[in-house]
């Protein structure tokens, strides 16, 4: 078993907490882990802080997301602390029994003065994407024989995209043929909305994912390969952005 700790403050905003706010986080944490657990076949546990948790729309993200991933390789423990220094929160951890390690970023450390080198390196497991199957789900959903799904809404203005670049990137996949389903906070289907289960079904049968720098392009990261999912961005780039791209994801593309 190999014990990972999601780090108690914020690699970008200085002495803030890091409390998992948006989707993308908590699938990002569960991918790595993932990845992590398959490169050593071992399973893995993730250390949360009680605020990257007590929220009831992130219980049942971090309960959808371990569920999609195979094997029982993830699982996570969640901890009646919050906000302390990363040697803090390492100790905490190892007075409870729990031989823990926070993790950074080689490929994007750059981008954060705030980051620590330490020991476990875990972009090293990100520069390859695993295409998981999805798991079962129910109801079953309907969907087009040729597709790209698509995500526009995100919590940060800075990510979103204006209508009509949008619809003007959604016509291109058209004319080559494609239906377009909407997943995540836009999409007309509540199951679509809702369900991350259905919602990894529906990419894993889509030919490519397109949208923003948001939770669903996360969420693709478990079923398609980095050139499958096309990305558009017009403000602030997120070390996941970053890494997407330099691992083959496209950036402000139309086929």
């Amino acid at each position: 078993m190999k014990h990972i700790a999601l780090r108690s403050k914020s690699i970008r905003s200085g002495d803030r907490p890091y409390t998992t706010p948006g989707l993308g986080d908590r699938a990002h944490s569960v991918l790595l882990a993932y990845q992590y657990g398959k490169a050593h076949d071992t399973p893995v546990t993730l250390h949360l802080t009680s605020d990257k948790y007590g929220k009831e729309h992130k219980k049942i993200s971090w309960k959808e997301l371990t569920q999609m991933v195979p094997n029982n390789l993830v699982s996570i423990k969640v901890h009646p602390v919050c906000n302390l220094k990363e040697d803090e929160w390492l100790s905490f951890l190892s007075s409870n029994g729990y031989d823990a390690e926070i993790y950074y970023y080689k490929d994007s450390i750059h981008l954060h003065p705030n980051e620590t080198v330490v020991p476990l390196e875990i972009s090293q497991y990100l520069k390859e994407l695993p295409c998981l199957e999805p798991i079962y789900v129910w109801p079953k959903i309907e969907l087009p024989k040729k597709f790209i799904t698509v995500q526009w809404d995100s919590n940060d203005s800075a990510r979103s995209m204006p209508k009509i670049k949008r619809t003007f990137i959604e016509n291109k996949y058209i004319e080559k043929g494609y239906d377009i389903v909407v997943v995540g906070g836009n999409s007309e289907h509540k199951i679509l909305r809702e369900s991350l289960p259905h919602i990894g079904y529906a990419m894993y049968h889509a030919d490519y994912h397109v949208g923003v720098d948001s939770g669903m392009m996360h969420i693709a990261q478990f079923y398609k390969s980095y050139d499958q999912i096309h990305i558009h961005n017009e403000g602030f780039k997120s070390h996941h952005l970053y890494r997407a791209v330099k691992n083959g994801s496209k950036l402000n593309y139309t086929i």
